[in-house]
């Protein structure tokens, strides 16, 4: 019996040993590949960085992480690309991806984030969508506030720049914009993420945004 409840020891050690390494390898390829979202700068990076996340994330199908910057990545490269006739492609692409992240990371309010964020960047091909799809995008952005209670600076951001161009009839104007990208702000310093996988991004645009409209200057 003892010998039995060794053996089972030894067997319980292993596993937690190789499963270990393995989250370590994850952790240290998604470390990597942050990194190089955070300094691409091109709509062309952002297509590398997003073909990189989607690898992980066929690779890793139990983690929401490679799936949700993956998607990121590609919302990014809508914002970036000059030719407009791809980003309803790149949108929904990165749509189908953050359904996946959805299903293992359920009422995530760094994927609602996201979400909106695809339907501000689809607004770029045809401005009359904004009538439709800018109440969505605000609705979507509160509903991620709610679903972080301590606060998610990036949904505040992304909730400041729909507000800036929304009338002030309707709730919007500059001053409600600044509000919420000051809380933004503010909300970085305190914010904490669940690893240092976890999204993070977005202080140093957040301030260069609000330089912007300190000088007067629109986005």
């Amino acid at each position: 019996m003892n010998q039995f409840l060794s053996l089972l020891t030894i067997s319980f050690v292993f596993a937690t040993q190789v499963l270990y390494a393995q989250n370590e390898k994850f952790n240290a390829v998604m470390r990597q590949q942050i990194l190089q979202l955070d300094s691409a700068r091109t709509a062309q990076d952002f297509q590398n960085c997003a073909n990189n996340f989607e690898r992980i994330a066929n690779a890793e199908k139990t983690e929401w992480v490679p799936a949700y910057y993956a998607a990121y990545a590609f919302c990014m490269k809508a914002f970036y690309e000059k030719d407009i006739n791809g980003i309803d492609g790149y949108c929904d692409k990165a749509d189908a991806l953050l359904a996946h992240a959805e299903v293992l990371a359920p009422a995530n309010s760094e994927i609602a984030t996201v979400k909106a964020m695809l339907l501000m960047a689809r607004m770029r091909v045809d401005g009359s969508r904004s009538m439709t799809m800018g109440p969505k995008a605000t609705q979507i952005l509160q509903q991620a506030l709610k679903q972080e209670p301590v606060g998610n600076p990036r949904a505040m951001v992304q909730m400041a720049q729909m507000l800036y161009y929304t009338p002030p009839a309707f709730g919007g104007g500059k001053d409600a914009a600044n509000d919420y990208l000051k809380r933004g702000i503010l909300a970085y310093d305190s914010f904490k993420p669940a690893s240092d996988i976890h999204p993070n991004w977005g202080k140093a645009y957040a301030q260069r945004l609000q330089a912007q409209w300190d000088r007067g200057g629109a986005q």
